[in-house]
């Protein structure tokens, strides 16, 4: 196996993870998963490597080609948009929103204000029970 056809498959099959893992961060899905590959191939030197070993020739080139500083880009793009994802802002080209949207926040809030009024409802309950006297005066009918 050539060098050069060993650096494209290298390239090629990162690219094409970088990518994938893009497109699942877009929805949400794997960001974990991304940040640890593209911190992986920013971190490795694979890239530095392929800058260092060009292709020999604008036939190899053509053939088989590769670029570090491209793969480098791509990783940093990936990592960019994990850290967004985390922070909770949105994608505006993709018109998909990372972290909570607004829709499931204001479910959320729903629910804990609901929880919030069982909350009380107990706690009015309990300190009702607590307040009551434990003697009570009777008043007794005359006896005619």
């Amino acid at each position: 196996m050539d060098s050069c056809d060993l650096w494209h498959r290298v390239f090629t099959e990162t690219a094409r993870r970088l990518d994938l893992l893009a497109r699942r961060v877009r929805e949400g899905v794997s960001v974990d998963e991304a940040a640890d590959f593209a911190r992986y191939v920013r971190v490795s030197e694979i890239c530095r490597l392929m800058s260092e070993n060009p292709p020999g020739s604008d036939l190899l080139n053509s053939y088989f080609p590769y670029d570090g500083s491209k793969l480098l880009k791509k990783a940093r793009e990936l990592e960019t948009a994990c850290c967004d994802y985390w922070r909770g802002r949105t994608f505006s080209s993709e018109g998909t929103a990372s972290g909570a949207n607004k829709s499931d926040l204001e479910a959320i809030d729903v629910k804990l204000a609901a929880l919030a009024g069982q909350v009380a409802e107990l706690k009015r309950v309990k300190s009702k029970k607590h307040r009551e006297p434990l003697v009570r005066i009777v008043k007794q009918k005359d006896a005619a």
